[in-house]
């Protein structure tokens, strides 16, 4: 195991995250693998490092102790950041990764090759289609096509994903051009001179962009990106309340707290998940007015009492005030409130301030277990427009794709199964997570994340148990669902050198090639 984080090895969007005010998600497929890997070498010194990220995170941090907000430098700061990630399919493409183990188990020597340098986690071979569609609760009717598999032999049409990020859009719509000019343009014309290739090596079957909204808030109107968790080596000790800081192998391969024993090349990577979803804003609204009335103290409360349903739902106001610092009041004036992570929802055997089945409380339990078991960092970003004054009149989201908005959901761990699935499955689809509190909330447990479970037609209603001040609590609210789950896809980050050498080197089973 290594002990020393390499952050010149690391790809910046995984730690500490890239600049992103505007992001673009070229997902790529790969024509011509061979091709690929001289265009992917000389593409490397382009990727954004976690060394050059945090260090544009220190000079941010320096440019606002130094300058009023109103007479910050605008050029002090690079603006760009550049990552690439690849599928299980875009691995196999390069020679790196075997989809059908039955090909190399019968010969000895690509057996022992396999063992080598087989990457590990059997979720990111079957891809997301296959693990969530087949054998999981999303919908194939609501997945975008790019994420379905293609034609009779249902080949999956992504074999990886380029991310750009930029404080300034024009800047992060220059460097998208430039790195599709790098990939799309023919290989024997001079490197200043860019023309079309009309047999490129690589094709782009999906763009997605998105944007951050006014204040950080996603479209719910909730501050987002709260409480990422604090890494050992890397990040400053947590304080009082705050979760303890996590083993760095939890989010990066090859390191302690990383049980997955990964090959040798896979070290300082991660894997990444993308989850496209779709917020029905409107309808969340709606959905807030009309069940106020069902809502314990919202109307003692010193706030809308929508918003106090909200706060319930999420576990934070929409400041990011937590409610287990303030159950009745969003702090608004208080600004040392919002976004705070000293609170640990203790004591655990009753729900007097944030019910057992909130969001935050769904995702990242603190006190009601021991120890982060199931951790991810999120690096998302919010896509589409504001709510339209037609869709408000009608409390109804538009059916046109221009008004259509959400959350592109992206997150990191070294283990995809312990990671992003086991908290969607396993805690926020569960309505019985938290575990032994049906004391305190009654015989349906504490109901269901309000945001991101999932249930199929044939389950139980979605509900929420909330906290009305009788044990157990007798108070329980239907859900509706708010968020279509439109696709995505799991890929694996690697590290620079792995880039640079590793994934571009020769075909892990030239005898396989052969036999094509």
């Amino acid at each position: 195991m290594t002990s020393l984080i390499r952050k010149a090895n690391i790809q910046g969007d995984i730690w500490p995250g890239l600049p992103k005010r505007f992001q673009t998600f070229l997902f790529f497929r790969i024509r011509k693998p061979e091709q690929f890997k001289v265009q992917l070498k000389a593409f490397v010194p382009e990727i954004t490092t976690a060394e050059t990220a945090a260090a544009w995170r220190d000079a941010k941090r320096r440019e606002k102790e130094l300058y009023p907000k109103d007479l910050r430098p605008s050029n002090m700061l690079p603006k760009t950041g550049v990552n690439i990630s690849f599928s299980s399919t875009g691995l196999a493409a390069l020679g790196k990764f075997v989809l059908d183990e039955k090909n190399v188990k019968k010969d000895k020597q690509m057996a022992a090759r396999f063992r080598q340098l087989q990457l590990r986690g059997g979720l990111f071979g079957i891809g997301m289609y296959t693990d969530l569609v087949y054998e999981g609760w999303d919908d194939p009717r609501d997945l975008r096509e790019a994420y379905k598999p293609y034609g009779e032999n249902k080949e999956r049409l992504i074999d990886g994903v380029i991310l750009v990020t930029s404080n300034i859009e024009q800047d992060m719509v220059e460097k998208v051009n430039r790195v599709k000019e790098h990939f799309l343009k023919e290989s024997d014309i001079d490197k200043d001179t860019y023309v079309l290739s009309n047999d490129p090596v690589i094709e782009f079957p999906l763009v997605r962009v998105g944007s951050t909204r006014p204040g950080g808030k996603e479209h719910f109107g909730f501050k987002d990106g709260i409480s990422q968790p604090k890494i050992e080596g890397l990040d400053d000790l947590p304080k009082d309340k705050e979760p303890k800081a996590v083993k760095p192998g939890m989010i990066f391969s090859g390191y302690e707290g990383d049980e997955m024993g990964q090959p040798d090349w896979a070290t300082d990577g991660s894997f990444m998940v993308i989850r496209d979803l779709q917020q029905l804003v409107p309808e969340f609204d709606k959905f807030l007015e009309d069940n106020t009335h069902k809502t314990p103290f919202a109307a003692s409360s010193k706030c809308d009492p929508k918003e106090k349903l909200a706060a319930y739902l999420m576990g934070r106001w929409k400041n990011g005030t937590p409610v287990d610092m303030s159950p009745h009041d969003d702090k608004e004036g208080e600004c040392e409130y919002h976004g705070s992570n000293n609170f640990d929802f203790h004591p655990i055997d009753k729900h007097e301030k944030c019910p057992f089945g909130a969001h935050i409380r769904k995702m990242r339990p603190r006190g009601d277990l021991n120890h982060d078991h199931a951790v991810i960092i999120r690096r998302g970003i919010s896509y589409g427009s504001d709510v339209t004054p037609e869709e408000q009149a009608a409390r109804k989201s538009s059916d046109q794709h221009e008004h259509e908005r959400g959350l592109i959901f992206v997150c990191y761990q070294s283990d995809i199964r312990m990671g992003y699935s086991f908290l969607t499955t396993r805690w926020a689809s569960n309505n019985h997570f938290p575990d032994k509190k049906t004391k305190y909330v009654g015989e349906h447990g504490p109901g269901l994340d309000a945001v991101v479970g999932q249930r199929l037609s044939h389950h139980p209603p979605r509900s929420l148990g909330l906290p009305d001040g009788n044990e157990p609590s007798e108070s329980r609210i239907e859900l509706d669902n708010w968020v279509i789950h439109r696709g995505g896809e799991y890929f694996f980050s690697p590290s620079i050198k792995a880039l640079q050498e590793y994934l571009t080197g020769p075909h892990d089973y030239p005898e396989l090639q052969k036999r094509t």
